[in-house]
C-alpha cells in the first residue's frame, strides 16, 4: 500500500491507496488547528499508523503534497495559507516517525496534477494545466508529459500572480494576487464588498454559507461568483500563452460551485484567448472532483513513481 497526504490551507486529507488507485481508507484533519508543523506531522503520523493497523496494510511509501514545499528537501517556508510561517523541514519531521519508509514531497497542486494525469481526465494527455481552487489557488503544469518544476522546484505559483496591483493584501505579503479574488476567501470578500455597496446585510459568514446562497439563487452571491469567474477566465487565458495546453482542468472546493463560476470563467477565457488558441483549448472540471478518488491523495501517493 502507498500513503498519500494532501496538506491544504483548510483540510489535510490522508489516505492509503492500493496498486490500482483505490483509496482503501482515509482521514481528514483541520489544518488550521495546528500552529506548528511538528504538531500537524505527529497527528498525521498517528492517522497513518492507525489506518495501517486497521487495514493490516504495509506502507511501502509516503507521498506528501503541501503548499510552498521544496520537493527536493521537503522544506517549507512562509506558506501563505498555513499557520506556521517558520522555515521547517517536513522531511525531518516525518523521519521521526517513519525512518525506514521512502518519503516523497511535492507542492500540493502539482501532486494533484499527477493524480489527474494517472487516474483522472488527463490520462494520456501530454500538455495540460490543473488549477486547484480552495483556500488558495494552486497550479500544476504538465508539458510534453513532464511536470514543470522550475529552478527552485516551485513552478506554477500562479495564485500569486498579481492581477490587481495595489489590491487586496495576500498571505504571501504582497497585494493584488489572483487567489485573493478567485479562491474561497477572495470570493467571500467580493460578496461582502458588493453587499456594502448595495446597502444590504451580508447573509453569509463564511465561504460554505456563500456557496449555499449561490445554490439557492441569491443574486448578490451569484454576482460575486460572476466577478470571480471573469477574473479567473482572464487569468487562464494568460496561462495558455506560456504553455499552450490542450486542456485546463479546475479542481477543489471552490470549483464545486459549478456553473455559477464556470460559465463566466469559460466566457472570459474564450474572449481573452490569443487568436491562435481560440476554440482549441478545453476548459473542464477535474475528472476526480466529484468522485471518491481524491486527486490530492492519489497524486501524493503516486509520487514514488517519479
Amino acid at each position: 500500500m502507498r500513503c498519500g497526504v494532501d496538506i491544504g490551507g483548510t483540510n489535510t486529507i490522508i489516505g492509503i491507496v492500493d496498486d490500482k488507485g483505490k483509496i482503501i481508507d482515509s482521514d481528514c484533519l483541520k489544518t488550521g488547528k495546528y500552529e506548528s508543523a511538528a504538531d500537524l506531522t505527529v497527528t498525521i503520523a498517528y492517522s497513518i499508523l492507525r489506518m495501517a493497523k486497521v487495514n493490516q496494510a504495509s506502507i511501502e511509501s509516503i507521498g506528501v503534497g503541501c503548499p510552498n514545499i521544496n520537493p527536493g528537501n521537503g522544506r517549507i517556508e512562509k506558506a501563505a495559507n498555513l499557520n506556521f510561517k517558520e522555515a521547517v523541514s517536513l522531511r525531518d519531521e516525518f523521519l521521526k516517525y517513519f525512518p525506514d519508509t521512502p518519503l516523497f514531497f511535492e507542492n500540493d497542486a502539482r501532486a494533484a496534477t499527477i493524480g489527474e494525469s494517472v487516474y483522472g481526465s488527463a490520462k494520456g494527455l501530454k500538455n495540460f494545466i490543473l488549477v486547484t481552487l480552495g483556500t488558495g489557488l494552486g497550479c500544476g503544469i504538465m508539458h510534453e508529459g513532464q511536470l514543470l518544476e522550475g529552478e527552485l522546484g516551485m513552478a506554477g505559483e500562479v495564485g500569486h500572480a498579481i492581477i490587481h496591483p495595489g489590491g487586496r493584501r495576500c498571505g504571501c505579503g504582497r497585494q493584488g494576487c489572483l487567489e485573493q479574488y478567485v479562491a474561497a476567501n477572495g470570493i467571500l470578500a467580493t460578496y461582502r464588498e458588493t453587499c456594502l455597496r448595495n446597502g444590504e446585510q451580508a447573509r453569509a459568514e463564511d465561504y460554505h454559507a456563500l456557496a449555499e446562497l449561490a445554490r439557492q439563487g441569491d443574486s448578490t452571491a451569484l454576482q460575486a461568483y460572476r466577478e470571480a469567474g471573469t477574473t479567473l477566465g482572464i487569468a487562464l487565458a494568460n496561462m495558455a500563452c506560456f504553455s499552450s495546453p490542450s486542456h485546463i482542468f479546475l479542481f477543489g472546493g471552490v470549483a464545486q460551485a459549478g456553473e455559477p463560476l464556470m460559465a463566466p470563467a469559460r466566457e472570459a477565457f474564450e474572449k481573452n484567448l490569443l487568436f491562435c488558441y481560440q476554440g482549441r483549448i478545453r476548459l473542464e472540471f477535474s475528472g476526480l472532483m466529484h468522485s471518491a478518488r481524491n486527486a490530492g491523495i492519489l497524486g501524493a501517493a503516486a509520487l514514488y513513481r517519479r
